[in-house]
């Protein structure tokens, strides 16, 4: 079977999806990923069939404007950029879309994805699936992410006119460049919401997170979408795509000279002085007596010149699949594969959110007694300090520890989505 899994975003909306492709291609299928232009290079090393497709999100999270827009920690004034980005791309996603999805038995969709797939199988006949990393249909348990200040808790029917408004929103702002490719399809036009095209067809929305990180949805739900937990990368494909484990001999080395320490890791957020950010990790650190491994992947720091104690090792990009299970904690911006590592690895954690679906997150990091939550926006040194107490508290390791057994059942999540997509092919 020819599978064709279009996809958009930065890696952490991506990797997913090549997990699942691996895990495919493993079974015989002959699969085909579209990736935005700066990740073609990660899925082809991962051993896939890769075309470029979609707009370079990261290249626009980068710049100027896009680091701005993220340190203003709102994701409004996010997506009017991404909007602008995607208008301007629009005909040549719609081109790359449908050349990645020709041929194909079956398209695999993502969140970002979903509504051109959908428009594509209609005109292809034949089957869609949409792979879902935050909720993000109507329910009357969570908002929409970032739709209501995060600390609230609404009653239901609130919960559910949030995402009515969402979905319209989206339905309205996107609906003009939908229509140009259904034009391109020969399909008339349209005007129901990506949510009502999807049910209508009767698309499977598989929900690759834990329902334990969400109580109650799943319940609601009933069924309807399934929960699989995350889509991780084998060992053998990090190390394909160069997370290599000999490389981390030396921090391996660092770590189990002393107790574990704590590691910080900030992915794409926009600290534009880490120097400073760097500095209240040592400050903060050392007077809780506490070791800090610093991954600085995300900055231009420089880390052969930084000025730390001997209890902090500043480093690259980690593979947190080695290095999770050798630390006391987290600190991270809560993007929900990082959230996946440290909470399977057992460890406590502190999110640093920026936008999105990452204050969600962080809220029920919280509410789960997992850790602790921040607004990047308003980290500095005492509430870092806060936060870190919280991780070093008794009752928040005991909840960590538990969750990280809960969470390891998801090690079967590729093969448990593999098998919904081959029963969806064959009906």
């Amino acid at each position: 079977m020819r599978i064709a899994l279009p996809l958009a975003g930065t890696r952490g909306d991506v990797q997913p999806a090549v997990a699942l492709g691996v895990e495919l291609k493993g079974r015989g299928h002959d699969v085909v990923i579209g990736a935005p232009p700066n990740l073609v290079e990660f899925a082809t090393r991962a051993g896939l069939k890769t075309k470029a497709c979609g707009p370079d999100v990261q290249k626009l999270y980068e710049s100027d404007e896009g680091q701005r827009a993220l340190a203003s920690g709102s994701t409004f004034k996010l997506m009017p950029m991404v909007a602008k980005q995607m208008a301007e791309y629009a005909d040549r996603f719609d081109d790359e879309m449908i050349d990645v999805c020709s041929g194909a038995d079956l398209i695999v969709s993502t969140t970002m994805t979903e509504d051109r797939g959908q428009s594509i199988a209609e005109a292809m006949s034949i089957p869609l699936i949409s792979l879902h990393t935050f909720p993000c249909r109507k329910n009357s348990k969570y908002p929409f992410p970032n739709g209501l200040p995060a600390q609230w808790s609404p009653p239901g029917p609130v919960n559910s006119a949030t995402w009515v408004v969402a979905e319209n929103v989206r339905r309205v702002v996107f609906m003009k460049y939908l229509n140009k490719l259904r034009a391109k399809l020969d399909l008339p036009s349209t005007r129901q919401s990506v949510a009502a095209a999807l049910h209508r067809d009767g698309v499977p929305e598989v929900q690759i997170y834990d329902p334990v990180l969400l109580p109650g949805l799943a319940d609601e739900w009933a069924g309807q979408r399934p929960f699989t937990g995350f889509l991780e990368l084998t060992r053998a494909t990090r190390e394909a795509v160069g997370e290599l484990a000999d490389a981390h001999d030396d921090v391996l080395s660092w770590i189990t000279a002393g107790p574990p320490p704590i590691y910080f890791g900030f992915g794409s957020m926009p600290i534009r002085d880490a120097a400073t950010v760097v500095a209240q990790v040592d400050d903060v650190t050392r007077r809780l007596g506490q070791r800090a491994l610093v991954s600085a992947g995300w900055s231009d720091l420089d880390r052969a010149n930084a000025a730390t104690g001997d209890h902090v090792k500043i480093v690259g990009a980690l593979a947190h699949d080695i290095v999770f299970q050798h630390c006391a904690g987290a600190v991270h911006h809560g993007g929900v594969g990082t959230l996946f590592e440290s909470l399977r690895a057992g460890l406590p954690t502190m999110v640093c959110s920026v936008s999105f679906e990452q204050p969600m997150w962080g809220t029920q990091v919280e509410r789960l007694g997992l850790g602790s939550h921040v607004r990047f926006t308003k980290l500095d040194a005492a509430t870092l300090e806060s936060g870190l107490r919280v991780l070093l508290e008794d009752s928040t390791i005991e909840h960590a520890r538990d969750m990280g057994a809960q969470l390891a059942k998801s090690a079967q999540a590729c093969a448990t989505v593999a098998d919904i997509v081959e029963a969806h092919a064959a009906k």
